[in-house]
């Protein structure tokens, strides 16, 4: 057992990537009586600093999400990046961007595997004298759970907003001096960092592929969505921008209308929904 320790872990992530953290973090603790913040100090020791638990299920859920985009070319980004626990599409795609250099589309087109995590962690297990060394200590000194809901705030951050774990360290430091919840100075300094870069070229390229990849036509229906949604563009998803264009009043209205219908994703079109059939639906239902 204490030889494949580390391996053990690897697979329960695997298993349960579709999971969020919290429960993938969980469900490592129960079979191996480690918890999330003994796999960081080990996983940080044996790669010399480069990852900690956080950073190799958010790398490890990128790399599978990748790997789907390119072997399952029928299935929708969107139905992807919901699958595998992204609340919005924009986010996937910003966290895809941010790991690889390009989008989903780009992933999908180009049919070349992406760098594995896995196999990276899996050169450092293969010194199975330092290894051996280092689960010495490590079973000497078994830490025990930390807040999770300060942990999961941390998780978000790096997932949703793509700060780097140095960055929330320095955010959680500034909010415990300040006295101000950690969530929401996380949340400020997020959009601070786009009121500040958004004239840079790599924001304007990433809203060019948001609305590319969205069918958004131009600026002025950009800006209509949102004034529409009282958001900014990057808070945007790809339901939202169908919801809008067929007159949808909410997401429950939508899923009633899909189900009515019976819609399926057909060829990564999100939402196979004329105009007609909403104003024939709500006829049929008043």
């Amino acid at each position: 057992m204490k030889d494949n320790i580390l391996e053990n872990a690897l697979s329960i992530i695997d298993k349960n990537i579709r999971l969020d953290h919290k429960e993938i973090t969980r469900k490592i603790y129960a079979e191996t009586n480690y918890c999330d913040q003994d796999y960081n100090k080990f996983l940080a020791v044996i790669s010399s600093g480069d990852l900690t638990l956080k950073d190799y299920i958010r790398k490890r859920r990128l790399y599978l999400a990748a790997d789907e985009l390119i072997n399952n070319p029928d299935k929708s980004i969107v139905d992807i990046s919901s699958e595998f626990g992204y609340s919005e599409q924009t986010a996937f795609t910003r966290a895809i961007k941010r790991e690889f250099n390009k989008t989903p589309t780009e992933i999908r087109k180009n049919q070349k595997p992406v760098p594995d995590v896995r196999k990276i962690l899996e050169n450092h297990l293969a010194n199975k004298s330092r290894l051996d060394s280092i689960l010495d200590r490590f079973e000497s000194d078994n830490l025990s759970n930390t807040d999770w809901d300060y942990f999961e705030t941390f998780i978000h951050a790096t997932d949703e907003y793509g700060f780097d774990t140095s960055t929330c360290c320095l955010i959680s430091e500034l909010s415990e001096r300040l006295s101000v919840p950690f969530a929401h100075l996380l949340e400020r300094c997020f959009d601070m960092m786009i009121d500040y870069n958004q004239y840079s070229e790599d924001y304007m390229t990433e809203k060019l592929d948001f609305m590319e990849e969205a069918g958004i036509e131009s600026e002025d229906e950009l800006k209509k969505l949102c004034h529409h949604y009282d958001c900014k563009w990057y808070e945007l998803s790809f339901g939202k921008v169908q919801m809008y264009r067929l007159g949808i009043d909410s997401p429950e209205e939508l899923t009633k209308i899909w189900n009515y219908y019976n819609c399926k994703w057909i060829m990564g079109e999100p939402y196979p929904i004329t105009k007609q059939m909403v104003q024939d639906y709500r006829k049929k239902t008043k």
